[in-house]
């Protein structure tokens, strides 16, 4: 490695380490030595940072002789995350330069954002049932015995709706902080898209029939299964068609619509959810996928909404390996649509 480009590196902040083909470490800088105490030129690189991952990039590299971009944990420092840069500087390819941005700190933040969203809906999750079971015990009293004051069981309904709001937030905050624990994988099978679609549908007739909106699916996906996990997709299908109901108007119909897509050599299974309600305005649109983002927070809380239906989505979607896309225009309407891959591994870990 040339002088000039050795100094300019030893004063980088970022982490830089320089290795032969045989990984032996032929430069390191400051920011390095820093990080790692044994750092040493002549050493192993394996001695120093011990991670099969890196040392999978690091073959494929001089292999193919490309650069490549990756995140990994090292096995002898499991509290650090790293998003590496392998570079090859020279023509040769004889040196490569393996450049790590830490981010440990970043990921141990959103850990503890994630397990204190999980332990408060735990620790929420007793009182509340506790409060529904000594209301729902209370009303029936009050219907039994006449002679009550109408007014205490008026108090009651609404301590009952609030309760059950609560109820619905904390069931919502568990889903998403499950979703979001990229760590844990979930599991895949064979899931058969039209019959999920058919059972949501099915399990919200009374919301539907209240505001006579009628459902029609149109199938044109020509494979009758995918791989993907059935608890979670039907989740999925569940907060769109939701959403989908409490926006339209009455009277109206919603297309749910499913068909194959091939993108980049992979085919997809894609399925929209077409309302024919107000439509929402082009700035709120990359935003809707944010925990408790409301495009009229009065509204959306008068109909029982938690905000993070949408959040749900689109990380379900994610460990999915597949897309989503919103489209919508005032007064016209709205279309909600996730991309999924056919195919997938029976368990993944994204």
């Amino acid at each position: 490695m040339k002088k000039k480009l050795r100094l300019s590196l030893s004063k980088i902040p970022s982490i830089i380490i320089a290795i032969d083909t045989n990984k032996e470490i032929i430069f390191y800088n400051n920011a390095a030595k820093q990080k790692f105490l044994f750092i040493d030129e002549g050493r192993d690189l394996n001695n120093i940072i011990r991670s099969t991952e890196l040392n999978t990039f690091i073959d494929k590299a001089f292999r193919e002789k490309e650069d490549f971009k990756f995140e990994f944990t090292p096995s002898n420092f499991s509290d650090m995350y790293f998003i590496a840069d392998l570079i090859f500087v020279e023509k040769d390819y004889e040196e490569l330069l393996i450049s790590l941005n830490d981010q440990s700190l970043l990921k141990n933040y959103e850990q503890m954002r994630t397990d204190f969203v999980a332990n408060v809906s735990h620790e929420l999750r007793t009182p509340l049932s506790s409060i529904l079971g000594y209301v729902e015990t209370i009303k029936n009293s009050l219907n039994e015995d006449k002679t009550n004051d109408k007014t205490v069981g008026k108090f009651l309904d609404t301590m009952e709706d609030q309760a059950w709001r609560m109820t619905r937030l904390v069931e919502d905050l568990l889903l998403l902080s499950k979703y979001e624990t990229e760590d844990k994988p979930i599991e895949f099978q064979e899931a058969n898209i039209r019959q999920l679609i058919e059972g949501v549908v099915d399990n919200l007739q009374n919301k539907l029939m209240a505001k006579k909106i009628e459902v029609q699916i149109k199938d044109d996906f020509d494979k009758s299964t995918i791989s993907a996990n059935k608890d979670a997709l039907i989740q999925v299908f569940l907060n769109l068609t939701d959403n989908a109901i409490k926006y339209s108007r009455e009277n109206s119909t919603i297309e749910i619509e499913l068909e194959s897509v091939i993108d980049d050599n992979t085919t997809f299974c894609q399925i929209s959810f077409i309302d024919k309600g107000e439509g929402i305005s082009k700035e709120h649109l990359t935003r809707l996928t944010e925990r408790f983002y409301r495009v009229d927070k009065n509204r959306s809380r008068n109909q029982g909404g938690t905000g993070l239906g949408l959040s749900i989505v689109k990380h379900i979607t994610n460990r999915h390996n597949g897309k989503l896309s919103i489209k919508s225009k005032v007064d016209k309407g709205s279309t909600f649509t996730i991309s999924l891959p056919v195919f997938q591994q029976t368990v993944i870990n994204t």
